[in-house]
């Protein structure tokens, strides 16, 4: 199933702040997805705010995903200019799913459904691989909106969608307080407008969101190890050896590994062997950091090598992303003489935009600009 953020921010065009202010915000604030919604503005409208936003998220290592909402047009423009968003959601009267994957640059998009009742849950499309159920409670920000179903009505969607390996969405009028019992009825995300244009702190709203998600899905077993990835300067190696030490777990940096192997450090590898000899190194010292339940901090580039995703869930590890906006990571490591990828910022960036494809196959981590100790006192605590 389609591992989601567990607070996906829907943009309102009906704020006096542009939608691509809106999305710059949200991602800045730490939400690695964001929905593209302006149904109130002209095309042309939306096509600027849409174009602007993209070509943002491009600029800043692909953060946000962006998840472009009805306007397929759009998003096949969009696609036209190397700009193809993470996803279209599409209503039960738009282009039908199976139709809009086959359309110029959107094939690998990731498509969700609106849904209501129940003969639309058992009929998402196969092209769908998320879905929004809803309304939980009728919302101003949509007033042509289905009859509420509430948390009954959540329970039975969540679980017609989840056993068709969709990801539910509950969605309508949900604020903080409905969290809890929203992942306890199967959600895997909620959907929020009013809430997060009313709220002054959305890093903290997300950061809380989480924490519920996490008290009904810990993001980890007691007999699991753990192996954290993503990019360069995200924190992996500090969360690491927090975690582990809590645990009672051994640490591995595999690029410490590695060069423990090599008796030389990591840029002399990518300086005399190349990146191709370096990533080799990392597929075949993994396995030997997996034999026993640890806590592993994996190179960016790592997880992209589908022998190495084999190999940590053969394993029984989970793999979890610690998402943090490049921009952040930059600020953080660029230019750092020891990290040889980290040289050029447009390179970092774009390589970071490359590799969120792979990172997102895994559950997420979302600091929303907390440090390691709080991350690792409050997934200590869902354990």
């Amino acid at each position: 199933m389609l591992h989601l953020p567990p607070l996906y921010p829907i943009t309102d065009a009906a704020s006096p702040e542009p939608l691509s202010a809106q999305i710059r915000r949200l991602g800045e604030a730490g939400f690695p997805l964001v929905q593209f919604r302006g149904k109130l503005l002209d095309a042309k409208a939306q096509w600027l705010e849409l174009h602007v936003a993209l070509a943002e998220a491009a600029a800043n290592g692909g953060w946000p995903f962006i998840c472009v909402n009805d306007r397929t047009d759009l998003a096949m423009l969009a696609a036209r200019e190397g700009l193809a968003p993470w996803g279209l959601h599409l209503g039960q009267g738009d282009l039908p799913a199976a139709e809009a994957t086959r359309l110029p640059g959107l094939g690998g998009c990731h498509i969700g459904a609106s849904t209501h009742s129940p003969a639309e849950w058992d009929a998402v499309d196969a092209a769908c691989d998320h879905a929004g159920v809803g309304p939980f409670r009728g919302t101003a920000t949509k007033s042509d909106h289905a009859e509420p179903i509430g948390l009954d009505g959540l329970r039975v969607g969540c679980t017609a969608l989840r056993a068709r390996g969709l990801a539910p969405i509950a969605i309508g009028g949900l604020g903080p307080a409905d969290a809890k019992a929203c992942f306890e009825a199967g959600a895997e995300a909620l959907a929020m407008v009013g809430e997060l244009q009313r709220s002054t702190d959305p890093a903290t709203l997300g950061w809380e969101i989480q924490q519920a998600r996490w008290q009904v899905r810990p993001p980890f077993r007691r007999d699991q190890g753990i192996v954290l990835l993503g990019g360069s300067g995200a924190g992996k190696s500090t969360l690491g050896r927090l975690l582990a030490r809590r645990l009672g777990l051994a640490f591995h940096d595999l690029d410490d590994v590695i060069e423990a192997n090599q008796g030389v450090p990591v840029r002399a590898i990518f300086a005399e062997l190349g990146e191709s000899a370096f990533r080799a190194l990392e597929s075949t010292l993994l396995p030997g950091l997996l034999a026993e339940p640890g806590v592993v901090a994996l190179g960016g580039g790592a997880w992209e090598a589908p022998v190495n995703r084999d190999r940590v869930a053969a394993a029984g590890f989970v793999p979890l992303w610690l998402a943090e906006p490049p921009v952040r990571a930059w600020e953080r490591v660029g230019r750092d003489p020891q990290r040889p990828l980290a040289q050029d910022r447009s390179a970092f960036m774009a390589r970071c935009a490359t590799r969120a494809t792979a990172w997102s196959l895994a559950p997420v981590l979302l600091p929303f600009g907390r440090g390691p100790e709080d991350l690792a006192s409050a997934m200590m605590m869902a354990w």
